[in-house]
């Protein structure tokens, strides 16, 4: 979802006089922009459950069949739609496609990423790591990084040389900012990078949220005294943990909201507030912490609402961005593998009565508030773009 919102943040920001938008996208979003003054379109795209798979085993996120199917489909929008600039997220096809067709092309990307951000290594979820702990595999995964970094790179390689492009260094933060320009969804002071090339560009957090209706009971919830838990690990978050999330806060005297994103959610006590979807950074305005899977996409929103996280991160991004999270002062981390009754009670506690999380929280939201993500956005496209 994230990868869907950014761009469409982003576009949504454009004077619709001056520019004319194509906004393609898989099938599963376009319901979001039918009111949108873009000409839309659908691009074919992995189930996302592949996607989701293949990133618990440590495979490669696209196989190379994938990214040829996906570079001949771009090659042929491109011929037809003849774009001035062209801007991908998570697609990483597109400086293929825009190379061989000669189209000015941008990525966004999250800032750790960035191979001029500092290097973070942390082992991320896999299925050795349900056995043996994270912390006894962290001086072996040091040694590996470089190797699974390289398998990584493998197959858009490949597909690069079919072509007769030069091959990426085999570095998965050198395949991801590939492009003629970079933009980071992010703040510089949040995620700091140094020696940045001019071509990489700080477009803000890209904060947007879906029309979503409140539920009915949403001014019950209001109304309620205990300090409220908003529960939402979206539709990539570790599900495994929610039982034992639930019975902890069962247990302390909150209010907890469950949105659910459409997925399977264990039983639940008749006090808990549930809808699929709920409005985000209003939900969040409202609670004293989010529980989320610490993605950017999730923890973002939260702290730019002046509300504290506990993120329980299960993929590679999602444990960059926790780590991020943990390092600003403004959240707490619990591994999914390690996210015991006793570990997610801990860290809840420390949220919700040590105050300096909250105030933390509440000053980032003050540095996020600084960065127009429209008003930025709107500076690098008449920049790339002049009249």
């Amino acid at each position: 979802m994230a990868h869907f919102v950014r761009p469409l943040a982003l576009a949504e920001s454009l004077d619709s006089e001056r520019y004319e938008v194509y906004f393609y996208t898989p099938p599963r979003f376009s319901r979001y922009l039918q009111t949108k003054p873009f000409v839309v379109g659908e691009l074919a795209s992995m189930p996302g459950e592949q996607f989701l798979a293949n990133i618990a085993r440590g495979a490669p996120l696209y196989p190379s069949g994938v990214l040829r199917h996906y570079v001949s489909q771009e090659r042929e929008l491109f011929a037809r739609l003849h774009p001035d600039l062209v801007i991908g997220d998570m697609r990483l096809s597109l400086p293929v496609s825009a190379r061989l067709e000669g189209v000015l092309h941008a990525v966004i990307v999250s800032a750790y990423w960035s191979p001029y951000a500092r290097r973070r290594s942390i082992v991320p979820s896999l299925p050795i790591t349900r056995v043996l702990s994270p912390r006894l595999l962290e001086p072996f995964y040091k040694l590996a990084e470089p190797l699974a970094y390289a398998v990584h790179v493998r197959p858009i390689n490949r597909v690069r040389k079919e072509y007769g492009l030069p091959a990426l260094p085999a570095d998965i933060r050198a395949m991801y900012t590939e492009a003629d320009h970079v933009l980071y969804a992010d703040v510089p002071e949040f995620v700091p990078t140094t020696n940045l090339p001019k071509t990489h560009h700080y477009v803000g957090m890209c904060p947007w949220t879906p029309p979503t209706s409140k539920p009915e009971w949403w001014d019950r919830m209001r109304a309620d005294s205990r300090p409220k838990i908003f529960v939402g690990l979206g539709s990539s978050g570790p599900l495994q943990v929610l039982p034992q999330l639930l019975r902890v806060l069962e247990k302390m005297q909150v209010s907890v909201l469950l949105s659910t994103s459409g997925r399977p959610a264990p039983a639940v006590a008749a006090s808990v507030y549930v809808a699929d979807l709920l409005p985000f950074a209003e939900t969040a305005r409202e609670s004293r912490v989010v529980v989320s899977h610490g993605g950017s996409s999730s923890f973002y929103p939260s702290i730019a609402a002046g509300t504290p996280v506990l993120g329980i991160p299960s993929n590679a991004d999602q444990h960059l961005s926790t780590d991020v999270l943990v390092g600003s002062g403004a959240g707490l981390g619990v591994r999914s593998e390690d996210a015991s009754e006793e570990a997610l009670r801990n860290a809840l506690e420390k949220l919700l009565h040590k105050p300096q999380y909250r105030a933390t929280a509440r000053k980032w939201a003050d540095v996020f508030g600084r960065y127009d993500s429209g008003v930025l956005f709107r500076e690098f496209v008449a920049e790339v773009l002049p009249d």
